[in-house]
């Protein structure tokens, strides 16, 4: 197969990583004509009865024309649109959207993340096709195979079927606030760290990895670098970049099975503070504003891994500086209390070294240096260079940007690293004594 791209939508082939990877998504479409695409593929696809979803903001950015024109083509149009501020996609307001959408053929989401995810789920659980207006070019999930609920208090990301069709118009994205386009930019850099750790996390570990998700994105990244002050400038072409960055983004993860080519200990960084914020209250930003000044952390990491020498790991002594798994669990309990600690605790388990273990991995390191400076180079990025990418289009890099505690993310870039099961250069940093 050819490189990678919008061809490959409802397709399936062969990879040499052994597995048969597939794109069940039917359309993508990036354009003026979005809402007038999505209608006729409603129309010719998907059923004649509909249940829209959306808030009052996103359905005055773009929603009242696509509501009108799904009616002039004779579709039946239920509506479902919550309030235009404070709200969340829980578990709860999930089934909500999927009982109201029970004797409708389709689901029409029109939004942002939000939205999105209540939607997706809402199809997945009643088995029906969901189309995508996206009103803000803020986050990649719009074409991914995941939402991120809020479940009984705390965010979680779960699996999902991804939409049937992505239809975005770049002069709607536009007119969302800036900071979420910002916050876009963010989340598809947050891939300069992310796509790292998923690579370390097979060499050193021998977790599965691929090369292709990656290739859907090739190239689009130094555009934006180029691009960063016409985002933030709100040009409708330079969002439009933004847009099919994201929904880029969103395949790769699809073709992965999961989202590590995407989320690695910088969205970890992001998760810690929004569990802070369903748990105790404490004030939280957008995903992708949180997940940039991870990347920016993160990347500084992955700089001073990189930089040692072999000399400078002295293995004997990392080991013994190594917190041992009770002082973990108390810091554990400590931070989210019992209920949720012994979730917390039940991922970090998972991937916990034992002290043999943790001197294998740093022999590993000391010897394996050199292949992980030439294979990860082929991801990262230099901190500073995404960094002002992320300031040129409007977000913060610094935790005193957010309008999360500073207090709170220098809490997580101690203790983020034990929420998953999944291996990223917040533990290797770690371990080497770097963090």
């Amino acid at each position: 197969m050819e490189k990678l791209g919008w061809h490959s939508l409802g397709t399936s082939f062969d990879c040499e990583c052994g597995l048969t990877h597939s794109l069940p998504i039917e359309a993508c479409y990036v354009g003026e004509q979005a809402a007038e695409e999505l209608v006729e593929f409603a129309h010719g696809r998907c059923g004649v009865t509909c249940l829209a979803v959306s808030d009052e903001n996103t359905r005055a950015a773009g929603g009242e024309r696509l509501l009108s024109l799904l009616g002039m083509r004779h579709l039946r149009v239920a509506e479902h649109c919550y309030p235009g501020a404070g709200l969340e996609a829980t578990e709860e307001r999930a089934g909500e959207v999927a009982r109201a959408g029970m004797e409708a053929d389709f689901y029409v989401g029109i939004g942002a993340g939000t939205i999105s995810d209540l939607v997706k789920d809402a199809g997945s659980r009643q088995g029906k096709p969901v189309l995508l207006f996206p009103t803000a070019a803020s986050m990649n999930g719009y074409t991914s195979a995941i939402v991120a609920l809020k479940v009984r208090g705390l965010k979680r990301t779960l699996p999902c079927k991804p939409a049937t069709g992505i239809f975005a118009d770049p002069a709607v994205a536009a007119t969302a606030p800036p900071r979420m386009t910002a916050a876009g930019v963010a989340d598809f850099l947050s891939k300069c760290s992310s796509a790292a750790d998923w690579r370390a996390a097979h060499l050193l570990r021998g977790d599965y990895y691929c090369s292709r998700p990656r290739e859907f994105s090739e190239g689009i990244q130094e555009q934006l670098f180029q691009q960063a002050p016409a985002i933030g400038r709100g040009e409708p072409p330079a969002v439009r970049l933004t847009l099919e960055a994201l929904l880029l983004s969103g395949f790769g993860m699809v073709v992965a099975g999961s989202s590590a080519p995407a989320s690695g200990g910088e969205h970890l960084l992001s998760h810690y503070l929004d569990m802070k914020h369903a748990l105790y209250g404490t004030p939280n930003d957008l995903h992708g504003i949180q997940v940039g000044v991870g990347t920016v952390y993160t990347l500084g990491l992955w700089e001073r891994v990189l930089q040692m020498r072999p000399e400078d790991i002295v293995i004997k002594d990392l080991v013994l500086a190594h917190p041992a798994q009770d002082q973990v669990r108390q810091w554990v309990m400590q931070d989210w209390g019992a209920e949720v600690g012994e979730e917390v605790w039940g991922q970090w388990v998972q991937k916990a070294p034992s002290p043999q273990q943790l001197r294998g991995e740093l022999e590993r390191v000391r010897q394996e240096l050199p292949r992980l400076r030439a294979e990860l180079s082929k991801d990262l990025q230099p901190a500073a260079l995404v960094a002002r990418c992320i300031e040129e289009a409007g977000g913060p890099t610094t935790p005193a940007g957010m309008h999360a505690p500073v207090e709170e993310f220098e809490k997580a870039m101690k203790y983020a690293r034990f929420l998953r099961n999944r291996f990223t250069v917040l533990d290797l940093a770690a371990e080497l004594g770097i963090a």
